[in-house]
């Protein structure tokens, strides 16, 4: 039987301006920083390494004090970010407002905005000494150098404080596996290493209307069948490769053949104008000639469908690269023969000291004076990190006040350049440099163009004369130097990044100019890195060389052409990470609206009907499986709602896959190319389910390649609402793991019925293993309230529980035990916080049985004010214990009038929660245990009052003084047989 699909999502066609490009199926979204705990400043000063603080009353960077002092970052996090996944970022920027300026307001400040690389920042932790808040989070590869205009006025808010397009960094966070419209970001604004600040920026701390915007305008595809899409080169980017050539992603609706229209040109008006087109197949488009650098081109795509009715495309732009670029002062060292004054080095004339958009002030500190010395004897030299393929020099003379009657400036001049350090060859179109004219807005005197290029490792500049005659001393302003991009840049991935092997394996570069050969080095040792491939091509498959789930690589990409001297630019080598296992599926990717709806992937006996991505449909595989909640039968609990689980998930997981059984049931993804599960040693296909406690008993299985393995756990886990491990190992699976097409999921069972979720499908190089369930320590007891008849403490710590509230009744409890049932009523609980030798470990277990949905505290942890720094309560049914900033919540509920065990246990700042013996979830807490003298049972304590009382039963309770493992919680619950063992 097909789903006859609603249509969950509509497509709301609007006009948006981005620049210069005007596009269809825009939408915007804004966003403030909420509140001061929002925005944060990490030191950078070696003194104080680390240091936080979120109580600043405004934010400064790349500096704290003016002077260039205190260098620092900034954290900025956006809640409640309402892109959906799988959006195509067109435009993005940041805008802060001014609040204080000064002398440094108008300095040149240059800094780097990237983002935290989480599908879902955390918050800012508290202010403090080597907290590392920021610095310690991951970034994304994607980021923006802004060239922050002067801020004039406090209170401005407008273009010179906003940023430059970050579209590439809110891409790069939005596609991560996880990223869920309405969680957070966190972008990050440091100092740009190739381009230091002399000034600073000074902006207003929120809250408020003067708080950080954050502005996201965003395509609306794939929504829209009818529209090409994921344009590359990427709407808006900059410094795009001169011989690049265009592709994009059709609509669903084109044709596949001559479906696309492709107009190009160097006016947005005549492009967006255009009509009459000649139709293509091809989903790429070369330029008929070569682009200009440094030119803006206009491109747009319209699609044609198998009627012939055409759909205008975006407009989308691009940059072209520069011809040449300045080499970072980074990238330099300037020595000379001497200096008059210790406040005037060579180190002068490299960093821009004095310059602000490339005008040179007079103040004399930003300059270079030689030493006393005669012509010829006085030198000026730079030394390049590594060789440079140059094109032309900058230079600005000595530019002091004075200069019109002194003349410092150099006048004749020998410069000369050198590869080896050794030979030194002159620049004979250079002999002299143009006098400065000692005004506060000098530009470049002098600009010498190499023609052909000159490669160097060194230029030195030798004085023949100045301008003055008098006083044998030589002063230079600025000097810059412009090479072409002859090594290869932008390695993704970046550097220090963790990479999943079983969704990225193509490494790849920006390749220099000019060169033919790429010669890729790789080693687990950054001093022995080895070649492993060569060839024209700018990309290299990871998978060849076979790595190590779990090992740590350095890379480099040497740029080579043997008719050039030098005939290799070495690179600079980084490293990346491999995680300890490859993903297969990690169910993030799906959701309501087609394509990516999971039946329409992992196929199911309902399938699906046809649509505007699906043109034909499915009519089901046959079996009694179904993929994903009910949300179109207005009888079913989940109507309207998500598809995907949301709540029941693994730590580190946003959603996992239901799968509804009726006896026998399959699901089965068919991969869009075979795999190859032998590469970098896997062992073990690895696999999460979480059961229900309606289930039928049934058997599980997995198959690849339809080559069928059997669940080897007990048949009653299926009916266990907690999520189990189930490690099978590949030899199992009499199929030919170097060609795995397949994935199947399925129960069989004669009447039988229920559902299972699915979470994280991975494959490990390590076997699994299997543990059996083993009692704990109860030597490590801090209290045990068996409540059998009585509120003593059993563990011989004299932690005896008292009555409070109304008469509280004993009933029967567990395993023919008593309980203690709660309305209205509690115990407290003499403080064991004495008693503890680590507040960081702590194992809290009992057993409850409730049909109520009212809120209550299970237990509670309050001093005499009423603050409570633990507590852990049901709501709706639902467990929840206190993290960092809120309560988290442990659904399936389990108000259903059965004994249950909720148990807690916290190990340094994780806290997990285990329901009848398994794992429900992980979430950070901050409890702090110190002072926390007031424990109860069934409420906590508001001052002197009593609220949240729980109502139902409580039976045997424990508290352990360390941090009990899944094997002891399981004994607790009353497992016995052995489980498989999370890898």
């Amino acid at each position: 039987m097909l789903r006859r699909l609603l249509c969950l999502t509509s497509i709301l066609l609007v006009f948006g301006l981005a620049g210069a490009n005007i596009a269809f199926g825009l939408e915007t979204f804004e966003v403030r920083v909420a509140d001061e705990q929002n925005d944060n400043e990490e030191d950078l000063n070696p003194s104080k390494l680390g240091e936080t603080d979120l109580d600043s009353s405004d934010l400064e960077f790349p500096y704290e004090d003016a002077g260039q002092v205190d260098p620092q970052l900034v954290g900025v996090r956006f809640q409640q970010v309402e892109i959906p996944a799988g959006k195509f970022i067109w435009n993005a920027w940041i805008r802060f407002q001014v609040d204080e300026t000064d002398a440094e307001s108008s300095m040149p400040c240059t800094v780097l905005i990237e983002g935290e690389l989480s599908p879902d920042a955390a918050p800012f932790v508290a202010e403090g000494a080597g907290t590392f808040d920021i610095s310690s989070r991951p970034v994304t590869q994607a980021k923006a150098s802004w060239s922050v205009p002067a801020w004039q006025a406090v209170g401005d808010q407008g273009d010179a404080q906003t940023s430059v397009n970050i579209s590439a960094v809110i891409q790069e966070i939005i596609d991560q596996p996880g990223w869920t419209s309405g969680n957070s970001i966190v972008l990050i604004i440091r100092d740009d290493p190739d381009n230091p600040s002399q000034g600073r920026r000074v902006a207003e701390h929120a809250p408020g209307d003067d708080s950080c915007l954050l502005h996201v305008e965003y395509e609306n595809y794939p929504l829209n069948p009818d529209l090409a899409f994921k344009p590359n080169p990427d709407a808006g980017q900059k410094d795009v490769l001169h011989d690049t050539v265009l592709s994009w992603e059709p609509g669903a609706a084109a044709a596949a053949t001559n479906g696309q229209i492709v107009y190009f040109g160097d006016s947005f008006e005549a492009v967006d104008n255009a009509t009459g087109g000649m139709p293509q197949s091809a989903t790429t488009y070369t330029p008929s000639q070569a682009l200009e650098f440094g030119t803006t081109y206009y491109w747009r795509v319209d699609q044609v469908n198998a009627s012939q009715k055409v759909s205008k495309g975006f407009v989308w732009s691009f940059e072209v690269e520069s011809y040449s670029y300045m080499v970072p002062a980074a990238d330099i060292s300037a020595v000379a023969s001497g200096e008059a004054k210790p406040e005037s080095p060579a180190l002068k004339t490299i960093d821009g000291s004095g310059l602000v958009d490339g005008l040179h002030s007079i103040d004399v500190t930003g300059m270079w004076l030689s030493n006393m010395g005669a012509a010829g004897d006085i030198f000026i030299q730079y030394e390049f990190r590594r060789p440079q393929l140059l094109q032309k020099m900058m230079v600005w003379n000595y530019n002091a006040s004075s200069e019109g009657f002194v003349g410092w400036g150099i006048k004749d001049v020998t410069v000369e350049y050198s590869l080896d350090g050794e030979t030194w060859l002159p620049f004979e179109q250079i002999t002299s440099f143009t006098q400065a004219g000692g005004t506060p807005d000098y530009a470049a005197g002098d600009t010498f163009e190499f023609s052909p290029p000159v490669a160097a490792s060194a230029v030195r500049i030798v004085p023949q004369s100045n301008y003055g005659g008098l006083l044998a001393q030589f002063g230079l302003s600025e000097v810059q130097f412009y090479a072409f991009p002859t090594y290869a840049s932008n390695l993704d991935p970046a550097d220090g990044k963790i990479i999943d092997l079983g969704h990225v394996n193509i490494f790849t570069w920006r390749p220099g100019r000019t060169v033919d050969q790429h010669v890729v080095l790789l080693s687990t040792d950054p001093n022995a890195l080895a070649e492993v491939t060569s060839g024209p091509d700018a990309q290299y498959d990871i998978l060849s060389s076979n790595p190590i789930l779990g090992e740590t690589y350095f890379w480099r990409v040497d740029e080579v052409n043997e008719n050039e001297d030098p005939a290799v630019y070495t690179g600079d080598a980084q490293s990346f990470s491999v995680l300890p296992y490859k993903v297969v599926e990690d169910f993030e990717g799906y959701g309501n609206a087609s394509p990516n709806r999971p039946f329409q992937t992992w196929l199911d006996g309902y399938g699906y009907s046809a649509d505007d991505f699906f043109a034909v449909d499915y009519p089901g595989n046959g079996t009694g499986a179904g993929i994903g909640h009910d949300v179109w039968s207005p009888s079913s609990p989940d109507f309207q709602g998500d598809i995907m689980e949301t709540d029941i998930r693994i730590a580190g997981s946003n959603k996992s896959m239901p799968v509804y059984y009726n006896n026998n049931s399959e699901t089965t993804r068919t991969f869009a190319s075979a795999q190859n599960w032998t590469l970098s040693d896997v062992q073990t296909l690895s696999l999460w389910f979480f059961g229900d406690t309606g289930n039928s008993p049934a058997t599980l299985y997995v198959k690849l390649n339809n080559a069928k393995v059997p669940y080897d756990g007990v048949p009653g886990d299926l009916a266990q609402a907690g999520w189990h491990v189930w490690n099978i190992p590949l030899s199992a699976f009499n199929t030919n793991l170097q060609s795995v097409t397949s994935m199947s999921i399925g129960v069989e069972g004669s009447n039988v019925s229920g559902v299972l979720y699915f979470d994280d499908v991975r494959l490990y190089a390590q076997a699994g293993e299997k543990v059996t369930p083993v009692a704990p320590d109860n030597s490590a007891l801090l209290g045990h309230w068996t409540l059998n008849g009585t509120l003593k403490d059993s563990s011989g710590k004299g932690n005896d529980g008292i009555a409070g509230g109304d008469p509280a009744a004993f009933v029967p409890g567990p395993g023919g035990a008593q309980a203690l049932d709660f309305l209205y009523s509690y115990v407290t609980i003499d403080s064991f916080v004495d008693d503890m030798t680590d507040e960081n470990t702590l194992t809290v277990s009992l057993w409850v049985k409730t049909a109520s949905d009212t809120r209550g505290i299970l237990v509670g942890a309050n001093n005499a004010a009423g603050d409570h720094n633990f507590i852990m309560g049901i709501d709706g049914g639902v467990v929840y214990f206190d993290g960092v900033a809120s309560d988290v919540e442990f659904p399936p509920a389990i108000n259903d009038d059965q004994w249950h065990l909720v148990t807690f246990v916290r190990d340094g700042v994780q806290g997990t929660l285990y329901i009848d013996g398994l794992a429900r979830g992980t979430a950070a807490t901050d409890l702090s245990l110190a002072g926390m003298t007031r424990w109860s049972l069934g409420h906590e304590w508001d001052s002197d009052t009593s609220s949240d009382n729980y109502t139902g039963q409580i039976g045997d309770t424990r508290v352990y003084d360390y941090a009990l493992s899944a094997e002891e919680i399981a004994s607790l619950f009353g497992l016995t047989a052995p489980m498989h063992k999370p890898l």
